[in-house]
């Protein structure tokens, strides 16, 4: 069995591709039975399961990706999930927020007080022009809020991912109000990388291969046929009302695809990009020179994509360690 450990404490719509490519037996058929696992983190995130063994395939964030490069257990992601970064402000119409200047004098809950955020938050009210200071910040603890905090007047808007949260209320959908950080092109980044041990790849290509070419086709299906893709996704989302899931199906698939029509392709020139950024404000988890030489060193790689070349590259031997 094939263990992938999604990034969130449940599956959401931007997973479609895996479970329609399950439901189709695109697994199956390459000889891979795949069981997709979601929970809390009381055992560590994704990257550190995948490092541990305890899964074979995580889903992790770029500053995780860099801190595991150590020896045989090091990770290498060999796909991205989407072709942008999935954060921005959501709120509603009955706010008054129609851009991130509008964002002053408002109340702003940022999940967790993550300090990445904040800084997104404050570069991308700064570059539409809007004063900063006058912003007031909400750190909600371990609570993660949505569009339902807003509508019970918790907040004036809050920070979450543009295409889940803002789907949660009961308010129409034509009433949300999103912006992503995107927008105002601040530290654009591939959401998550699907990642494994280097030493997995090593032994084992072309699982890896065989795993990746049965997603990206599972995410060209969910592209042209949405309906199978939602009543894919209802059994581990039972809880989810399908028009929900029908609309935030919608505003992620466009997120999945590069300029080539290819699912999985990290830009090499984004990924260096983030890094940097994340170096220039405090956020790296290791210092600049090692992250950008395990990049160089391979530790993201598009070769084992269908749109790739299919060899695992020798630089993946070389990986830097320390």
């Amino acid at each position: 069995m094939l263990k992938v450990r999604l990034e969130y404490v449940h599956p959401w719509t931007n997973h479609a591709g895996f479970y329609l490519a399950r439901a189709r037996g695109l697994y199956a058929e390459r000889g891979l039975d795949v069981d997709f696992i979601s929970g809390d983190f009381y055992r560590g995130d994704p990257a550190c399961l995948v490092e541990r063994g305890e899964v074979d395939i995580a889903l992790v964030r770029l500053n995780q990706l860099l801190f595991h490069q150590q020896g045989e257990s090091s990770l290498t992601s060999c796909a991205v999930m989407n072709q942008c970064q999935i954060g921005g402000i959501i709120t509603n119409k009955a706010s008054g927020i129609r851009r991130f200047r509008d964002l002053e004098g408002k109340r702003v809950c940022i999940p967790m007080g993550v300090a990445r955020l904040y800084t997104e938050l404050q570069q991308a009210v700064e570059k539409d022009g809007g004063d900063f200071s006058t912003l007031s910040t909400i750190d909600p603890g371990q609570w993660e809020p949505d569009i339902r905090s807003v509508e019970r007047g918790k907040c004036d808007a809050f920070i979450n991912v543009a295409w889940w949260e803002p789907y949660q209320g009961s308010g129409d959908f034509n009433d949300l109000v999103v912006l992503p950080f995107d927008d105002v092109e601040v530290a654009p980044h591939h959401s998550y990388y699907v990642s494994a041990r280097h030493d997995l790849i090593e032994r084992n290509p072309q699982m890896v291969r065989d795993f990746l070419a049965a997603t990206a086709q599972g995410y060209r299906m969910a592209i042209d046929d949405p309906q199978a893709a939602v009543e894919a996704l209802q059994p581990a989302l039972c809880h989810i009302d399908p028009d929900v899931l029908a609309a935030s199906l919608a505003a992620v698939a466009p997120s999945w695809l590069d300029a080539d029509g290819d699912w999985g392709t990290a830009d090499m020139g984004m990924v260096r990009g983030y890094t940097e950024w994340m170096a220039a404000n405090g956020h790296l988890s290791v210092p600049l020179e090692r992250a950008l030489a395990s990049i160089d060193g391979g530790c993201v790689t598009n070769a084992l994509l269908p749109q790739g070349d299919g060899v695992v590259p020798a630089r993946l031997n070389n990986r830097v360690v320390g």
